[in-house]
């Protein structure tokens, strides 16, 4: 399994000066077009890590104190995503409602590229933003007409069930190939639906399916916590979270895997990782998947042969061929090794 991919960008980079507009410029790829001022005689600075879950763009942003604005003029660039921001740090006020909103650390608000306004930062701030394209919002909440500066309801299990879930994604190993991606996308849909209040039957499906994927997150949790320790089971994490081992079957079949097929292609991803470090390559192969997890060596020959049509020390050879070709040189010197 693959990690999931993480794009970062910090303004620590680039001179005082640039910082704003540099961040400015990074909002409008991936964003919208927004006029962007800090408070003045202080210094900006701000980051960005994001990445893509099915169709919901997701980005946890930390920034000082400054506002973003979609003016009238910026408004008319066509692009028309909605954005659900939850404030984790800080304070933040939302210009779009009729009234300004502002929300504080565990709340949330929806943002509509399509009307004037913007968020003002009064703190440092730091915030999940997931962009949503606008019919993915009509489906989920299609009696809501207007989606600027309506406020999250924080009166349920919602908006923590979200964070939660956001929050499952910070190690990266969670979210495996696009399938399993697109799957977490549809995952946070639900529990948006929840958060701004979808009704009905709709209310209904996306509470289940949204409770359902915070245990299908816990479950991967539990799993990267204990994938070096052979005795891993789905009888040892039920018991850890308090669900019958049948149920974390179901969880991660849902995903067209199921619990030893996961926790195989996991192992082998930590082998793989290990054979294709220069460093560790006086380590025995034997030595890297005990290591790994794996008690059973040939067990672990036919996996390892059948998921990367080799075997581990034919794989070892080839990455280190690999990596003494001038190009790898020439790559390992770029990267300054």
């Amino acid at each position: 399994m693959n990690k999931l991919v993480w794009h970062e960008f910090s303004t620590n980079v680039s001179p005082e000066s640039e910082r704003l507009p540099v961040f400015y410029e990074e909002l409008i790829r991936h964003e919208a077009a927004l006029d962007a001022a800090p408070q003045q005689d202080m210094q900006f600075s701000g980051t960005i890590k994001r990445c893509l879950l099915g169709t919901v763009d997701v980005a946890k942003i930390t920034t000082t104190v400054a506002s973003y604005v979609r003016t009238p003029e910026l408004v008319s660039d066509g692009r028309d995503a909605v954005f659900v921001v939850i404030c984790l740090d800080g304070s933040m006020l939302c210009t779009q409602a009729e009234e300004p909103v502002r929300i504080g650390p565990g709340e949330g608000v929806v943002c509509d590229s399509v009307e004037p306004g913007g968020l003002q930062m009064e703190t440092a701030t730091r915030y999940w933003a997931l962009k949503v394209t606008r019919a993915d919002m009509a489906k989920l909440v299609p009696h809501i007409k207007r989606f600027a500066g309506l406020k999250l309801n924080n009166t349920g299990m919602a908006v923590k069930l979200l964070a939660r879930y956001l929050d499952s994604l910070q190690g990266g190993d969670a979210v495996g190939d696009e399938r399993e991606a697109r799957i977490f996308g549809e995952h946070l849909l639900d529990l948006i639906g929840m958060a701004i209040g979808a009704e009905g039957e709709t209310r209904q499906l996306a509470e289940r399916r949204g409770v359902r994927a915070v245990r299908h997150a816990a479950v991967l949790r539990e799993i990267e916590r204990n994938i070096r320790d052979s005795r891993l089971s789905a009888a040892s994490v039920a018991e850890r979270l308090g669900v019958t081992p049948r149920y974390v079957h179901f969880l991660l079949e849902e995903s067209g895997r199921t619990f030893s097929e996961h926790v195989l292609i996991r192992r082998l991803k930590l082998v793989e990782a290990q054979l294709s470090d220069a460093e560790k390559g006086n380590l025995k192969i034997s030595a890297i998947a005990r290591h790994s997890g794996f008690t059973d060596m040939s067990y672990f020959n036919r996996c390892f042969r059948s998921h990367f049509g080799d075997t581990p020390s034919g794989y070892r050879k080839r990455v280190t061929a690999r990596s003494i070709t001038p190009e790898g040189a020439a790559s390992r010197l770029a990267l300054g090794g």
